[in-house]
């Protein structure tokens, strides 16, 4: 049986027990044989295959698959799941989708983008191997590509384009370099030599306060507290803003959140995105700064020419 069988079988079977939490072997067999992800070449779903999926999903996604006695089913361990393994399931289902279906193309309309993931394999191997990379890169504001060598600390993704969180050698700051900013391939530094990665710097702990990309490293985190109306409170409560996200009231008037992170530049945006669906509850600093982005947005119209 060919790899691609086994990982397609992995994947349907985390999409069965994650959306029927208890569901019994019985019924995973079942669904298994009526399923058009069972290979031709598959006669079954036995409970040794099982057992022994369970384990490859672990060890490859670090997703517990449990068994609730009380319940006499089995479920996904949600302490197991991160953002991460979400997005990287999401990925490899999209991928596997593609291969499953005949012609997929024709009926899947995926955003075009340019978001630097050509560089991910030679980026991680480098964090992998604790080796100093170079390239050229092109800032918006100068438009000029310049030099850099750097030792990348993690990788993060955030809408759709790719971000190589690392110290930059030229000053020996930690920076935000988007991927798809990188003139040509990262090369291996030379002269070569490794590094450490702080202990501290973890890609959960690095961005707790933060929203997005950028990091402030003298900003203090601050209580934000948002008002959404009720249909998009639906969609943020679906998918939250930030980690820190407490829902405060949710009713047929309002979705109110407290947040607690740096207020930045992203942060600003996001909100300004949500038009007149989000108020600004606290702080003052904050319903001041949206203020005075919609009046400088306002002010680049004429009113009286419409």
């Amino acid at each position: 049986m060919s790899k691609r069988t086994f990982f397609k079988r992995y994947l349907w079977l985390y999409d069965t027990i994650k959306n029927k939490p208890y569901i019994t072997f019985n019924e995973i067999s079942a669904k298994f044989d009526n399923s058009s992800f069972k290979g031709d070449d598959e006669a079954g779903f036995s409970k040794r295959t099982f057992h022994r999926d369970q384990a490859e999903i672990l060890e490859l996604f670090g997703v517990e698959i449990r068994y609730n006695s009380k319940y006499r089913g089995y479920y996904i361990e949600s302490e197991s799941l991160t953002p991460n393994t979400e997005t990287l399931l999401d990925s490899y289902r999209f991928i596997n989708t593609y291969q499953v279906f005949k012609d997929a193309y024709c009926y899947i309309a995926a955003e075009p983008r340019k978001s630097g993931s050509e560089h991910l394999l030679i980026l991680l191997d480098a964090i992998q191997n604790r080796k100093r990379v170079e390239f050229y890169y092109c800032k918006y504001v100068e438009g000029i590509a310049e030099k850099r060598t750097i030792e990348p600390y993690f990788i993060k993704e955030f809408k759709g384009r790719w971000y190589i969180i690392a110290k930059d050698r030229k000053d020996k700051q930690i920076k935000s370099f988007a991927l798809d900013r990188i003139v040509n391939d990262p090369m291996p530094a030379s002269p070569s030599a490794s590094f450490d990665i702080p202990k501290s710097i973890t890609p959960a702990s690095y961005f707790k306060d933060s929203y997005g990309v950028f990091k402030i490293s003298d900003a203090k985190t601050e209580d934000v507290e948002l008002s959404f109306k009720p249909l998009k409170g639906k969609f943020i409560k679906s998918q939250p803003l930030h980690n820190s996200q407490i829902i405060i009231t949710d009713s047929d008037e309002e979705m109110r959140i407290r947040l607690k992170l740096q207020i930045t530049h992203d942060f600003i945006m996001e909100l300004l995105s949500h038009g007149s669906e989000v108020k600004v509850i606290a702080p003052d600093s904050l319903k001041k700064r949206i203020i005075q982005e919609l009046e400088e947005a306002k002010n680049q119209y004429n009113l009286n020419h419409l």
